[in-house]
């Protein structure tokens, strides 16, 4: 048995779970659909490698925050994390199943004003949620946001947040997405804040608006972030000039290359985006 299929294994004894099938597999993150006393669960696990001694913490910072935020617009975690093995070999916990689909599966193609609107409105709240305790997000990307079958947003996968008040963890650079990453990812000596987790939600929505990226990746690093650092992408009025004035001068709001111009925070934007038509 593999190293991932003994962890897996060892998680559902230890979690008294069944597993129904397998979800995602990215990095050292594995995401299982399990049925727990009947009901559908989400199962996280992670894997500890030796040579990673900062992964367990990060989870553990991970389930603490989504146990300690109630919103609607946040996945809920259903369970403590449970270290795995001995010495500790991985870690696992359970969230709660959301239906419909990750917003990547919704952007080949351009939204109307009102869908983008509401969106954006959605995803602010649940980063206002983090925002409040002093959590940046930091990885905001289309694959960590859930769009319900009801309609319902959901932000997920904090995994990488930095709570401002804490000691940080290393994690061999900022984390970040290409194509979804932000002008601050490419600073060091500060870092993605609160403004960043803006700019992040200012991209979803001129993706979906437009069926592009303003900043997209196309498989050069240094070309990327060239243009990432230079601010130089498509004003959105030029590509949806049908669009109310008001909704356009927020998002390009959000996406102002400098910090200080954007929305401070989340709770911000949802304010600024509940006041346009």
């Amino acid at each position: 048995m593999g190293n991932e299929a003994a962890l897996l294994k060892l998680a559902l004894d230890e979690l008294g779970i069944t597993l129904i099938r397998d979800l995602k597999a990215g990095g050292q993150k594995t995401v299982h659909l399990v049925d727990h006393e009947g009901v559908s669960r989400v199962l996280k696990l992670v894997e500890i490698p030796a040579a990673e001694p900062n992964a367990l913490e990060r989870a553990r910072r991970e389930v603490a925050l989504l146990a300690g935020t109630e919103h609607a617009n946040v996945v809920k975690v259903v369970s403590p994390l449970t270290e795995l093995g001995n010495p500790v070999r991985g870690a696992a916990w359970m969230e709660e199943f959301l239906d419909g689909g990750d917003l990547s599966d919704f952007l080949g193609g351009p939204w109307p004003a009102a869908e983008v609107r509401e969106m954006g409105i959605a995803v602010s709240a649940g980063l206002s949620a983090l925002h409040l305790q002093q959590v940046v997000h930091r990885d905001l990307s289309a694959s960590n946001v859930r769009r319900l079958a009801d309609g319902t947003y959901k932000v997920m996968d904090p995994g990488f947040a930095k709570h401002t008040l804490r000691t940080g963890l290393t994690v061999g650079g900022q984390p970040g997405t290409r194509g979804f990453m932000t002008p601050e990812h490419l600073q060091a000596y500060t870092g993605p804040t609160a403004a960043s987790d803006v700019f992040a939600v200012g991209q979803l929505m001129y993706f979906a608006a437009t069926g592009f990226a303003p900043y997209p990746y196309k498989g050069d690093d240094a070309e990327y972030i060239t243009r990432l650092s230079a601010g130089h992408y498509t004003p959105l009025a030029q590509v949806r000039s049908d669009y109310p004035a008001e909704l356009l001068a927020v998002i390009e709001r959000a996406l102002h290359p400098q910090p200080a111009r954007r929305y401070r925070n989340g709770d911000a934007l949802r304010v600024a985006l509940e006041g346009t038509k």
